[in-house]
């Protein structure tokens, strides 16, 4: 996963074919739990290149525009438009599922 620190980075991201954003805040743990099940399902669907994590703390207005009210957050974009955004990871086996949702269409 890539880490974006620039408003200019994170909006580049959203141009891209399919991008997918993870947002996060450091002292969240339950991040840190769906990071890691994250990462297995980015390795497993050859997604390195195209995913994203963004700490929220830093871009509030990203937070308020995106309409991210909890994190962790995960935003699926295809070609600069948001597609789907969700708030329980529940399982590597539902990430991959939403993966290949977004992958094949």
């Amino acid at each position: 996963m890539i880490e974006l620190n620039k408003e200019v980075e994170i909006e580049r991201a959203h141009q891209e074919s399919m991008s997918v954003l993870f947002f996060y805040t450091p002292f969240c743990s339950t991040c840190k739990i769906a990071e890691r099940m994250l990462g297995i399902a980015i390795e497993a669907n050859n997604l390195k290149e195209q995913t994203y994590k963004v700490n929220l703390n830093y871009f509030p207005n990203l937070a308020e525009k995106l309409t991210i009210q909890s994190v962790p957050a995960l935003t699926i974009f295809k070609n600069g438009q948001e597609v789907e955004t969700i708030f329980a990871f529940e399982s590597v086996v539902r990430l991959n599922s939403l993966f290949h949702k977004y992958k094949e269409s």
